[in-house]
This record gives structure tokens, sequence and C-alpha cells, in this order.
């Protein structure tokens, strides 16, 4: 287990700001005097700082240390924080503990409106990738098995991440293995269903690094090889290698054809994507595909601000996004009949019960589940999911519904807290307006 501070030496009296950071391992000289720029009012040209850091090494900082640790962004932004639920006075009595929390997501029945995130092959995935299985498994709830799992660690790698979930499946939840646009052209998707996937996630970008590829960092030259055959960008650095994985192009053409391929595997497909410019053509177009060639498009995941597991470029964590809850003010006023899961910076059934009455049909987790496997094994992950659903049953019995499914779409019931997450959310933010 890492320890973070003794890592950095320097966190005493460290400020959050745009040039020093404990994620990147920087500090400022003054702290406590910085200006808007995020320098220091009294710039003394220490080269503490990121600048210092940029000028030394000419790259853009990834946070540290890269690949075990887990981050995100920390630019305040209007989030799901500043949402407030409004209780239902006048209705039935609803027991908490009675309340039917079952949903259907993506084609399969869940004990909860709530999904393992992709993981792909990052060490600490990989690290506890059994206990994600199981106990994901054992709680009825599906399972993304993330990118570049196959190219890294082989079909056995690919195996061991599946089986475990195989093994303790009990017809509740689905095991997803997500293939990106590398992926995808040397047949990932197969691979995974001919080793027993229940769907397979086509990922087309995600919210800290729409555009951008996963990245990992190694040392074997020998490596390096494999990848760069395998379409991957290589960089060579002081340290070693970074591979970074091809965003793909993204038009209507192109994910025609993809999901053609895939109609194929006669699984459910779901899609992986950003909160972005050009999501509700994306996800029109997507609609017309399904309709027209009768494709099993079962799901798509958008990815928001306010997530990540550390694996991107500081700088576009923080500057790049918006978060999941609001696309859904947009969404809501399309007709598709595909499930949206939305993902990015949620943590409890608060958070998930926001985002069904904001219109969505679930929730993904990343980081969540891992400090819950690294707390308590296959049995956190259970154990977490059992508190998500008492929450969740909590927040319907305030809302006077038995079954959480009913929480869909009761955004009168939300109050955001300012006005700036009103418009961000498309809610309400006078409560004498919702009372």
């Amino acid at each position: 287990m890492v320890e973070i501070k003794k890592s950095y030496p320097n966190l005493k009296g460290l400020r959050r700001h745009s040039n020093a950071c404990v994620v990147t391992g920087t500090t400022a000289n003054s702290p406590e005097h910085v200006s808007p720029s995020g320098l220091c009012s009294v710039c003394l040209k220490c080269g503490t700082c990121e600048i210092g850091k940029k000028a030394r090494t000419g790259r853009t900082l990834f946070p540290e240390p890269f690949g075990i640790a887990q981050f995100s962004p920390e630019k305040r932004l209007p989030f799901i924080d500043d949402i407030q639920i409004l209780p239902q006075i006048i209705g039935k009595e609803v027991i908490f503990k009675k309340v039917d929390t079952t949903s259907n997501i993506g084609g399969f029945k869940c004990s909860a409106p709530l999904s393992v995130a992709g993981m792909g092959s990052t060490i600490v995935a990989h690290k506890h990738g059994t206990d994600l299985a199981i106990g994901s498994a054992q709680a009825g709830i599906p399972m993304v098995v993330g990118e570049n799992v196959f190219v890294t660690y082989g079909e056995k790698g690919l195996k061991e991440r599946m089986k475990p979930y195989l093994d303790n499946y009990h017809r509740r939840g689905a095991l997803v293995v997500q293939a990106n646009a590398n992926e995808f052209k040397i047949n990932v998707p197969e691979k995974a269903v001919s080793l027993g996937a229940h769907a397979i996630e086509l990922k087309l970008g995600q919210g800290c690094k729409m555009g951008l590829g996963g990245e990992i960092k190694f040392k074997s030259s020998k490596e390096a090889e494999k990848y760069e055959k395998l379409g991957y960008k290589i960089i060579k650095t002081k340290e070693g290698y970074e591979r970074h994985s091809s965003p793909g192009t993204i038009n209507e053409q192109i994910v025609r054809d993809m999901l053609l391929k895939c109609k194929d595997l006669r699984v459910p497909i779901w899609i992986k994507i950003a909160a972005g410019k050009g999501i509700i053509e994306f996800l029109e177009f997507l609609q017309k595909i399904k309709k027209k060639e009768n494709v099993p498009l079962k799901c798509v995941t958008i990815d928001g601000y306010g997530g990540s597991t550390g694996m991107s470029p500081w700088l576009v964590m923080n500057e790049i996004g918006v978060p999941s809850l609001s696309v859904m003010q947009r969404i809501n006023k399309r007709k598709i009949d595909y499930d949206i899961m939305l993902t990015g910076g949620f943590a409890n059934g608060m958070d998930i019960g926001k985002a069904l009455m904001l219109g969505s049909n679930s929730v993904a987790m990343g980081r969540a589940f891992l400090i819950a496997a690294n707390i308590n094994k296959a049995k956190g992950i259970v154990n977490f999911v059992e508190a998500i659903k008492e929450e969740l049953g909590m927040l319907c019995a305030t809302q006077r519904v038995d079954k959480v499914q009913l929480l869909k779409e009761r955004k009168n019931n939300l109050l955001a807290l300012s006005k700036e997450a009103g418009k961000m959310f498309g809610i309400e933010s006078e409560v004498k307006k919702l009372l």
C-alpha cells in the first residue's frame, strides 16, 4: 500500500492551485501568497512549481506515483453536491428496507442501478481484478473489464480477470469486456465473447481525455516493440516508455461499421463516450443505426468530469469536460430506446438517486470500488453495494416510492443550490417555485 505522504515531504501548507500540487509532486515557495495564475505572488524563480518541472522535462505533467495511486480532478465546477433533494410530503408509507432496488441495465437484470466502471490494464486495477470480479458477481451488478487487458497481459491475463466473475455469477449483473480502437482492429471483442463475456463495450472515449487514449508507463523495449506493432503510440522517456492508445476517428459511418461487425457476436453491445460537444448528435445517430440495422445496442455510458483512476495528464483532467449529470437535460428530450449510464465522480447512493431523478437508468463507479476492494477484498465490494442499496432505499422512502426505478425523471424534486448549478443541470434554483 503506497504511503502518499512519504512521496511528498513538502505537504505542509500546500494550497491547491494551477501551478503546484501534491498530485504532480510540485510546490509553491509561498503557498499562502499565490496569484490568480498559480504563480507565487513574489516569484523567486526556484523552479519547484509545475513550470519548473516542465522546464526540466519538456513534458506535460501526469499524476504521480503513476499507475499505483488514484487521482481525479480538483477544479471546482457545479457538481452532485450542489443538488439538494426535496422530500415528498404527501404519499404512502414506504419502509426503506423493503424498497426494490433491482434494475435493468444494458439488457441485464441487476440488484441495483450500479455497475463497476471499466478499469483496464493499470497496475492498481489488475492488482484488485480478482476481488472486483468476485465481489461484483456476488453483489449482482455488472463489471466492465476495461481496455488493454488482452494486449498487456495476453489471453491468460484476460481469462484471469473474467473467470472469477463467471464462477460467481448467479443471473444478476453481467460481465462486460471493453475494447478500444486498437483492440477492435485485433478482434478483442470476438476473443472476449469466446471466453464467456455476456456483453462487449466499445470504448470510443472517456470524460477525462476524450480524443486521447489510455496511458501506461513501462521499461521493456521488447514490450515497446509489441505494442507498436499493435498500433499503439510509443514515447521513449528517460525512465523507459509510455504507451498511448489510439483514440480513433468517430463519425456515423465508422460507428455503423463497428456496430454491424459486433452485431454478429450475438451479445448486447454497450458503448462508452465522453460528455462533450456533439454528444446529442452522437446519440441520435446511434439510435438511427440501431433502428435501421437492428443492432443490439443496449447501453451507452456517458463519462464526465470528476472521475478517472489517474492515468491522464493532470491539466487535461482539470480543464476538459463537464459533469455527466449535466447532459441529461437535453437527452431527456430525445427518443432513444437504449439505456443511459452515467459515470464520473459518483460515490454513494444519494449520488445515484440524483442521477436517476435527472433521467439516467444507472450509474457506474470506478475508484470507489477500488477503495472497497483494497479495504476488504471481495467482501468489501459486496458490503459497499449493500450500503448503496440501503441509501437508495432511504431516498426512495423520502420520495414515497417502493421501487428505485420510480425515482426516474423526478427532477421536480431536485433543488439547485446556486443559479450556476441550476443552469448546469437544468433544475430549479429557487425553492419557493418547488414547494
